[in-house]
């Protein structure tokens, strides 16, 4: 059932959650600001470029830019760029892939090859995060143009972008705001509640919405300064966050999908159907239908009495991480691979909707 009024409680154990999702970062924090490599070119798989090195500031920084011969299908980042351009953030490094037959077209392979989080600015570059660290991209020449080093960590969790173009990145240890062409700090919020920034999204009024260890909260961009916590998300997980068409905030957390009216930052219902699974990534399209993925599978649910109207088939993997609606598709990261499927189901086709596996590495 769908509570609409009053909001059961939840007892989720704050220690519990914690220890589950504690994250320490274990790399030296980064000290070379900018490096690149003079002619290097999108990598072609079949034409790939050999590992080359530069200076910079004295000291050598070494980028390898072939692309990786272990390509993950740990799809841990999506991204569609301003070309139309797929591009998948893995375990191994970041890879273009064709859309429609999954071929890998190009990588770019970075000092530290763990990608957590992409996110394209204004201009066109590609700012990905790492487990050890924050790069800005060229993704037309596979060039590094900034690191960004005066973080509250290395260790990024999470991306935004608010409306005046600033960067913000979440890490497992606070929020900077940094300018996307230097990468120079303009904000910095150490102790956020909760500590890490799981997760960021962008309302509709844009502010910018955090979901940490310890709950979820709302920035003014404008000033850095934290307005509202939610009351009733206080104490739980939050690593998923959507805005559906009106507005409406969704939060996912290892328990349950609350909504929050953005208006009265209140936890207004929440998702009885799914309660007791982990929801690690959530999607809404212009038709206000929300997507719900699970480290157990995929769901599609009706925002309006909170039904499960499909369960989705013939996932890459059961393990979904993230979710990226574009024009009428959904593409479906997982822990082993990329899937997709038409977020415009006609109503005869959503009991038995089926995704189709995009890309994925066969063992």
């Amino acid at each position: 059932m769908f509570a609409a009024n009053k909001m059961p409680q939840l007892n989720a154990s704050k220690a519990i959650a914690k220890t589950a999702l504690a994250i320490t970062a274990n790399i030296a924090s980064l000290f070379v600001v900018s490096y690149g490599l003079n002619n290097a070119e999108a990598i072609n798989i079949n034409n790939p470029t050999p590992q080359q090195e530069t200076t910079t500031g004295g000291s050598k920084a070494l980028v390898t830019v072939r692309p990786s011969s272990n390509f993950d299908s740990r799809i841990s980042a999506t991204l569609l760029d301003s070309r139309d351009r797929l591009w998948l953030g893995t375990w191994q490094g970041l890879i273009q892939i064709d859309q429609l037959t999954g071929k890998a077209i190009s990588s770019i392979s970075l000092p530290n090859s763990t990608v957590t989080a992409l996110l394209e600015d204004n201009r066109g570059f590609f700012w990905v995060g790492t487990t050890s660290g924050l790069y800005q991209i060229s993704p037309s020449s596979g060039k590094i143009e900034n690191i960004a080093i005066q973080l509250s960590s290395s260790r990024i969790l999470s991306l935004a972008m608010d409306r005046a173009g600033f960067i913000w990145v979440g890490t497992d240890q606070g929020i900077t705001r940094i300018s996307p062409y230097n990468a120079e700090t303009y904000a910095r919020l150490p102790n956020i509640p909760g500590t890490a920034a799981n997760v960021m999204q962008i309302d509709n009024a844009g502010n910018i919405w955090v979901g940490t260890l310890n709950g979820l909260f709302k920035i003014n961009p404008g000033t850095a300064k934290i307005t509202a916590r939610i009351p009733f998300v206080s104490g739980q997980i939050v690593q998923a966050l959507t805005v559906d068409p009106s507005g409406t905030v969704w939060a996912g957390t290892p328990r349950n999908v609350i909504e929050i009216n953005p208006k009265t930052n209140k936890a207004i219902a929440r998702i009885n159907t799914v309660t007791g699974r982990d929801i690690v990534a959530l999607a809404s399209d212009k038709s206000g239908e929300l997507w719900i993925g699970m480290r157990d599978g995929l769901v599609l649910a009706n925002t309006y009495n909170g039904e499960i109207t499909s369960f989705i088939s013939n996932l890459p993997h059961s393990s979904v991480v993230n979710l990226l609606i574009s024009e009428h598709q959904l593409w479906i990261g997982t822990m082993g691979g990329l899937g997709k499927i038409n977020a415009k189901l006609k109503k005869s086709e959503i009991p038995n909707a089926t995704a189709t596996v995009i890309y994925t590495i066969q063992k």
